[in-house]
This record gives C-alpha cells, structure tokens and sequence, in this order.
C-alpha cells in the first residue's frame, strides 16, 4: 500500500510547478497532504463509495478556485486538465467496485458533459445505457442530449429516445426531450432552405413539426396525468412560428383533459406573468387574475384558493415600496378570502409581513377569530405585543402557553425580558425542576443561563446548574468553556474547582471534542500545573475516538509553539 502511495505522489511531484503558480506553498503543501490521504484510503481492503466520492470533490473544488482566478493562460489550462483527468481515472475506478449505482455514473457523464470530453462520453453512455438503460431513463436524456446538441446526430438521437420510450413508455423526461429535439431539428432544416435561398414547403413533415405532432400524441396516449409535461411541450411548441397551430393543439387538449386539475389552472395563470411580450406589468397580473377567477368558479377548493393565494402573494412582495394598486389588491384579494373562509395561518402570516403596521393589528384579529388554537398565529401575537406598552400582554400570552412555544420564541422572549424583572421566571421556566420547555431550548439558552446566574445571584449558583446540566442531555461541550471563562475572570482562580468542571464535560463529550481537550490542556498551562499536560495527553488520545484522535494529534503539534510561550509567561 504504501509503495503504491509512495508512486502515486512521485507521479504528483510534476503538478507542483503548476499549483505553486497558482497557490501560495502552504496551500500547495495542504494540497498534497490531503491527496496522500486520499490515496491511502483508496487502498483500503474494504473500499466504500465515499473513498471516491470524497476525493473527486476535492479535485472539484481546487478546480473551481482555479476557475475563479479568471486566467486563461497555459499553465491553468494545463493545471485543470491535469486535474480532470485524475477524475477521470477515479470515476472509472469507483465504477468498477460500484457499478450497479446509477447516481455515480450520472455524476460520472454529468462530469464529461461539463469538461466536454464528448467521445469519452459518448462510450461511457453506452456502457451505462447497458447496465442500467432499463431502469433509468434518465441515462437516455443524457444520451440524447449529446447526440443531438453536441454531436448533431439527428439519427442517432432518434434510435435513443425511441429506444428509451420502448423500455420507458411512460417518462414524460423523454417525450419532452425528443419533442424538443425534433422541434429544433425542424428549426435548423427551415433556417438551411431559407440561407440557400429556396422556395419553404411547409408541407414538408421535416419542416412542418410533423414528427413533434407524433411525439406529442404518443405522449398522450401513454402519460395521461402529466399536466407539467404538456405545458412545457406548449410553451417549447410556441416558439417557433412553424408550429403554432400544434401550440393550439395541445392548448386545446390539456383544457379538454384537465379543466378541473389546479396544476393546470394555476400553470395557465402564472403563465400570463412571464409571457416575453410588451404589455405593462399590471396588465400582465390583471390576466393573470382573471385566470384565477376563471379557475376558482371551475374548481372551487383548497388547492385552488391556496395556488391563488400564494400567486397574489408573490405578485405583491415588494407592496411597502411600489404602487398603491398592489397593496390595494393585497388587501382587497385576502380579505375576499378571508369572507369565505380560504386564508391558512401561513395566509395571515404572510399578509402581515406584508402589510403595513397600522394594519397589523386588525389582520391579526382575524386571523385569532378564524384560529383560535393555532400555535403559529399564537406566537406572532405574542411577539406583536412585546413592546414597551405591551408587553405584560405578551408577557401573560406567553405563560399561559408557555408549552406550546417554539425554541425561537423561547429566545426572543429571553432577550426581551433579560434586564427585567420577569427573567427570574423564565429562567425557571427553562431550567428549573418543572421544565416546560424543550433540551433544543436548553442548549440554545444554557451559556446565557450560566452568565446572568454568575451576574445576578452568585458563583456557586452558576457552578451548580452547570453541575446539573453538563451530565443531562440538554447542553453541549460550549457550557464547560462558558463556565470556566466564570472560573478565569475571578480574582482568584479556584484551580481545583475548574478542573472538576472540564472533568465532567469530558466524560460527556471527550470521545468526539478535539476543542474541549485542547482548552483544557490550555488551562493547565496558563493556570494550572504545565506538569499535568502529559497526562491530559495521553488520556485524550485513549479517550478519543480514532479519526477524531488523529485529528488531535495533528492540531497539538501545530499549536505547540504557542503552549510554549504560555509557559513562558
């Protein structure tokens, strides 16, 4: 293993001109560190997945930064296909050991797509389309794609995609995919008769979209509930002047077959929104409502109302700065929904936000009539009313439902009563014999807890709560660094009291926190006995887990230098 490594980083020893021209030494250094790494794991008897994966995302990521530094001269050319081709060597390895995962030989054409290594790709597919054509059919979308986009291969395309729709008859992926192309085809054969300066025969099934007409009814024939499918063959249909009539075609199916789907509906609505023509904005959303009107006096359900809801919503999120007429229909829109009884908690929410202030307190008065038990809603109120005037209301709301709160208002409310006199309850309320509130809240808020025991009551109070909560499930290993921060600001430090403290943090978190190691051999070496230092050594290596050891070891050394000089002061 180690004389393949030793070769593998012999061979590397010609890419270090290339990286020192485009990174500073230490970062070459790293480099080369870490690739050794990822050689060594990939001589593992028992090789998995991510021992490939891994590496390749590494030589990814140094080819992006590359990319970034926006040259263009030989040496990066050189240095990115260095790096490609390693991937490529890792790809066809991981293969070998993984070729049954479709995902990896995705990434693997994905991958050649992008660095455009097409006649590799070209053999790659094949090979994939061998393993796996019958149980992915986007492996025929790719293939596809490159005989006809890269290639220019309309033939060949074709034997793809009517093979794919042969063991795939059912993948709306490749009946948009060959409809596309074949539309596109169409287009380039119209673009070479009218540069040769030839009379146009649209009657002509190569230049008329004839064969996409095909495609389209095969679709239909085998994907029935698809209404995404047909809208994007109707837009992709519209954009060429030689087969609108087919554009009308499928317009007119999809209303006869899905008049009563809301996906349809709504489609047809948000399309008015983004059609590239001249009209005016308003004019734009006024079609678009009127769609939604259309729809809701079809298809009057939830589903319904909420896809024109959240449409109204999007149409009016920047209401506080542009025309009235948005706020007005903001407000005129929801208030109809609210008359029959169509707004969600999310609705009110949203409206709130996006409404002005003065209105806040009306929308949320409805909202509490429509939910009175809605924990969301609930909580919104709550934080309206926490204010100088107001806030024994919120206050009060807050006790009262102190069991249902989320851990972000558990937070805001801590911060809004810190400097009052309510905290003492509060803090009870998280830490106190009869908890009402989650461990996620206890995590967040133990630090702070530990701060305002030591401010406000004494330091044997906040020794005690941390006593409790560092062997409870409700805090992590940040609550020993808070309270030892306690322990190192008094005027006298209570050595034996603190190592007590990193004592019990350690057995709770000593298997997998470098830092809290790391903080404690610090300790004794500014404040405790330097002496002490080997043995919390050695008791971390046989305490830590494996990797995490490793990783320990390599972060004492480079920070030995500086426990020196804390020895020295």
């Amino acid at each position: 293993m180690a004389e393949f490594v030793q070769r593998r980083k012999e061979e590397l020893i010609v890419e270090v001109p290339v990286l020192n021209s485009h990174f500073k030494k230490s970062v070459v250094k790293n480099i080369l560190n870490q690739r050794e790494k990822f050689e060594y794991r990939l001589m593992r008897r028992n090789k998995q997945k991510s021992d490939f994966t891994l590496y390749i995302s590494f030589l990814k990521n140094i080819i992006k930064k590359v990319q970034k530094m926006g040259s263009t001269s030989t040496e990066t050319l050189k240095l990115i296909n260095q790096h490609n081709n390693r991937i490529i060597d890792l790809y066809r390895a991981s293969l070998k050991y993984f070729k049954d995962d479709v995902s990896l030989w995705k990434e693997y054409i994905k991958f050649l797509m992008k660095c455009r290594r097409l006649t590799l790709l070209r053999t790659v597919l094949n090979s994939a389309l061998l393993l796996h054509g019958h149980i992915s059919d986007s492996l025929y979308v790719f293939a596809i794609r490159q005989e006809f986009e890269d290639l220019k291969n309309i033939q060949k395309a074709r034997e793809m995609y009517t093979d794919g729709l042969h063991a795939h008859k059912n993948s709306s992926k490749l009946y948009f995919e060959a409809f596309k192309c074949e539309l596109a085809y169409s287009e380039t054969l119209i673009q070479k008769v009218l540069k040769s300066g030839k009379e146009l025969n649209l009657e002509d099934p190569a230049l008329n979209g004839s064969v996409a007409k095909v495609v389209f009814e095969s679709a239909v024939e085998n994907v029935k509930n698809d209404t995404d499918l047909y809208f994007k063959m109707y837009e992709e249909a519209t954009q060429y002047n030689f087969s609108l009539d087919l554009s009308k075609e499928i317009k007119n199916f999809m209303l006869t077959s899905f008049s009563t789907d809301p996906n349809y509906w709504d489609t047809l609505a948000t399309n008015e929104l983004s059609k590239n023509t001249k009209n005016t904005e308003k004019f734009k959303i006024t079609k678009c409502l009127d769609r939604y009107n259309a729809a809701l006096s079809v298809v009057d359900t939830d589903e319904m109302w909420d896809k024109y809801l959240t449409t109204i919503l999007k149409i009016t999120a920047d209401t506080k700065n542009t025309e009235v007429y948005k706020r007005n229909l903001l407000r005129q829109s929801m208030y109809n929904a609210h008359k029959k009884n169509k707004l969600k908690p999310k609705h009110y929410i949203a409206w709130i936000n996006k409404s002005k202030s003065s209105m806040t307190k009306e929308i949320l008065d409805l909202a509490i009539e429509t939910y009175p038990d809605d924990t969301s809603i609930l909580e919104l109120n709550i934080k309206n009313n926490l204010t100088d005037t107001d806030e024994l209301i919120a206050y009060e709301l807050f006790k009262n439902n102190s069991n249902k709160i989320s851990p972000n208002l558990w937070l805001t409310i801590v911060e809004h009563f810190s400097n009052k006199i309510q905290i003492n309850d509060i803090f009870d309320m998280i830490f106190g014999d009869k908890s009402v509130c989650s461990n996620e809240v206890k995590q967040k808020l133990g630090n702070e807890y530990l701060l305002w025991l030591s401010k406000n009551k004494s330091l044997d109070d906040a020794r005690s709560a941390y006593n409790k909560l560092i062997i409870s499930n409700s805090c992590d290993a940040s609550l020993c660094k808070t309270i030892v921060t306690l322990e190192t600001e008094q005027q006298k430090v209570d050595i034996n009291k603190t190592r007590q403290h990193f004592t019990l943090a350690c057995m709770q978190f000593g298997k997998t926190n470098i830092d809290l190691w790391m903080e404690r051999i610090y300790f004794e070496m500014k404040y405790g006995s330097p002496k002490l230092v080997s043995s919390t050594y050695h008791q971390a290596l046989t305490t830590l887990n494996n990797e995490e050891s490793d990783q320990f070891v390599e972060q004492y050394s480079s920070n030995a230098s500086t426990f020196k000089t804390i020895c020295k002061i």
